[in-house]
């Protein structure tokens, strides 16, 4: 959305100033002279002028007033003052629908200058083209006629078009708009003229007789819109719930989910909440199109917008901040303005809220909050489908029992660590092999329930004592496996000693089988570790090498015992 600065809002105030009341005052001096018919029937088509303007035609979201079909023959009968008086009566009836602009003072005074100065200027080139007021002919009337509506179109869109790169608008002139412009015109011209020469004949009757056919036109036209943007608009949240449905993680699908919403609703703040033992927290949060990644959550009471959103039966539609501002708990944007929530539901069940807000007054819709209800659904199943694969993933990675990597996993990690030092991406690698010592005693002294318990403490141990980069896993039995990207050789026989000695001072605790009660039993490890490149080359052979550390350096003179492969 362009913001317009101060400048440009005074320079059209003050051109409006020196342009428009005195404009009008020489146009009443050089008026064409009305009956008191006359002026009755162009008071009714003011009214109905107001009318056209109230409800233009739209599409593709964009309004087109066809007004021109009654200011044209307002022109025919009364010269340039009844038509710049008509439309300036009829412009007033454009600032309740300008209620959805940034700024509608600046709109009104920038729209009442431009139709002004087109008014006069398209009529004097009626003139100059041998155009008669009150006239009938073709060349007196019909042609000229063309010739204003001509300059008056092309100077409307010049009018917007030199506007735009006034204010510095970065999005090209469209095309689109201009040939909506012409065919306006097109559809204009011949109505104004039916009726302009049905009033000559039959005098204000004419009025309804086509004002019923238009009005009805501009609302089916106005529906068909409607109908076509809805259309077009579930045509994209299916797509978008198509798109969701392929990812396989929550943050993919929220990326994907926040990223896509923009396009097809006005966007500049979004919140996605999840309701957590029936609180609602912040999930997901975006202003003017950047992600937050620190996210600040509520320690106190339950309130703000999302909460409501959340207590509310359904679907929540603000048009200004002054509605919902007293919902508000100090957290939302200063310049947030429309609103709306709704609920993101699964199997009948509220699992989050999602709002999003525009910095426009009533720029929402109905249908927008329909759709959003929609798209709320299809978030919510995407979410559940992500978890179920990501704890499917995680079940096929990870050992049941110590929940470690499991040696698929860890195999895979292996090649693509060693491939890197390769490569010189990393500069070592380093293998760290842990076995228990007589794990088979501790098995069969307090059965295969007490040797898992033991398992599951070491793995904890090892876990925890581990840095986050590293890929901890379960090599087998006994046997565990910790890979150390970066880290040298002598790190990680600096580390392999000292867990050696937590594990040696730690007590870990069984419950034997029978009517034992819970024993403390002393647990010892031996470990080997190799680092590539220098004690291995290949994925196998590193592995291979960290194994004979542990074995013919710890495990055969005596256990308990941190070794280094030497080769």
């Amino acid at each position: 959305m362009v913001r317009i600065g101060k400048p440009v809002r005074l320079a059209v105030i003050i051109a409006w100033l020196l342009v428009v009341p005195a404009g009008f005052v020489w146009l009443w001096y050089t008026r064409e002279p009305l009956d008191s018919v006359s002026l009755s029937v162009l008071f009714t088509a003011t009214l109905l002028a107001m009318a056209a303007v109230y409800f233009p035609v739209s599409r593709n979201g964009i309004p087109l007033s066809l007004v021109g079909w009654l200011t044209l023959p307002a022109f025919f009968l009364g010269g340039i003052f009844a038509e710049a008086a008509m439309m300036q009566i009829a412009v007033l009836a454009a600032i309740p629908g300008n209620k959805k602009s940034p700024d509608p003072l600046h709109r009104f005074f920038f729209n009442s200058l431009m139709f002004f100065v087109l008014s006069v200027v398209s009529g004097a080139a009626f003139y100059a083209a041998g155009g008669v007021t009150k006239g009938i002919g073709f060349t007196e009337l019909v042609l000229p006629a063309a010739v204003y509506l001509t300059v008056h179109t092309f100077g409307n869109i010049g009018f917007i078009h030199l506007y735009q790169k006034l204010i510095g608008n970065p999005y090209p002139f469209r095309i689109r708009l201009i040939r909506q412009d012409l065919m306006a015109a097109l559809v204009v011209f011949p109505y104004a003229l039916s009726a302009y020469y049905l009033y000559l004949s039959i005098g204000a009757a004419s009025l309804p007789i086509l004002a019923i056919p238009f009005f009805s036109f501009i609302l089916l036209m106005r529906l068909y819109d409607t109908t076509e943007r809805v259309n077009e608009m579930l045509a994209q949240a299916a797509e978008l719930g198509h798109g969701m449905s392929g990812k396989l993680t929550q943050p993919e699908v929220l990326d994907l989910f926040v990223r896509k919403i923009p396009e097809l609703v006005p966007v500049d703040f979004l919140n996605i909440y999840d309701i957590r033992n029936g609180r609602v927290e912040p999930l997901k949060l975006m202003e003017n199109g950047e992600m937050l990644v620190n996210i600040t959550r509520s320690k106190g009471e339950d309130t703000g917008i999302g909460s409501m959103v959340y207590h509310s039966r359904k679907g929540r539609l603000f048009g200004s901040r002054e509605e919902w501002e007293v919902f508000s708990d100090g957290s939302v944007h200063p310049d947030a303005e429309s609103l709306i929530g709704v609920h993101i539901v699964r199997n009948k069940t509220v699992e989050g809220v999602l709002t999003v807000k525009s910095k426009r007054p009533y720029a929402y819709e109905e249908h927008h909050l329909r759709v959003l209800e929609l798209l709320g659904s299809y978030l919510a199943v995407a979410l559940e489908k992500s978890r179920h694969v990501q704890k499917t993933v995680r079940e096929s990675e990870r050992c049941a029992l110590t929940g470690l990597y499991n040696y698929r996993y860890m195999e895979t990690a292996l090649h693509r660590y060693v491939d890197q030092v390769k490569r010189r991406e990393s500069e070592t690698l380093s293998c760290v092999m842990l076995d228990i010592d007589h794990f088979k005693k501790i098995n069969d002294i307090h059965g295969h329930q007490g040797g898992n318990a033991v398992l599951a403490e070491f793995a904890r141990l090892l876990q925890e004592r581990s840095d986050p980069s590293w890929t901890v896993s379960r090599y087998g039995g006994e046997e565990f496996v910790i890979l150390m990207p970066g880290v040298s050789k002598e790190k990680a026989i600096t580390f392999s000693e000292a867990f050696r000695r937590e594990v040696e001072d730690h007590a870990f605790t069984v419950d034997p089988e029978g009517d034992a009660g819970p024993a403390l039993i002393p647990v010892t490890v031996s470990i080997g570790v190799a680092a590539a490149p220098a004690d291995g080359d290949s994925a196998m052979g590193l592995i291979r090498n960290a194994d004979r550390a542990l074995y013919t350096g710890a495990k055969q003179v005596g256990r308990n015992k941190v070794a280094a492969y030497t080769g």
